[in-house]
């Protein structure tokens, strides 16, 4: 009884984790960019802008660099910059469900803003 449970556990523990890979396609919020998020190094990863329908976007602009995981607090962290005007802040990202991040920014004096994204199902 206790090997199966100890079984049983394992494979929860690794589709756990399988499950919370995080690069791949993502999409925003309202679907209008894919984002692309690979790895660039050893243990970090950027994020490009694969595809969008906004006029203003290009693809190929690195949206997220030097991303991170801190294991400590049990979450990404890097350096999100802003498409209309480059401006560079800090972005702290968190699984929210096996198929969404959510992505803090440190933009306002008081307020975070927070964004979703949202994993493309191939």
């Amino acid at each position: 009884m206790k090997k199966i449970v100890l079984i049983i556990a394992c494979f929860l523990s690794v589709n756990r984790l399988s499950a919370q890979k995080i690069d791949g396609l993502w999409y925003s919020s309202d679907s209008t960019r894919v984002y692309e998020i690979k790895k660039s190094s050893e243990n970090k990863y950027t994020a490009v802008i694969k595809s969008s329908t906004r006029q203003s976007d290009s693809a190929g602009y690195i949206v997220i660099k030097d991303l991170e995981y801190n294991s400590r607090r049990r979450r990404y962290e890097g350096i999100i910059y802003s498409v209309k005007d480059g401006d560079a802040t800090f972005v702290k990202i968190k699984f929210s469900g096996t198929n969404k991040l959510s992505l803090k920014l440190s933009r306002m004096f008081v307020f975070d803003v927070l964004l979703k994204w949202i994993r493309v199902e191939v």
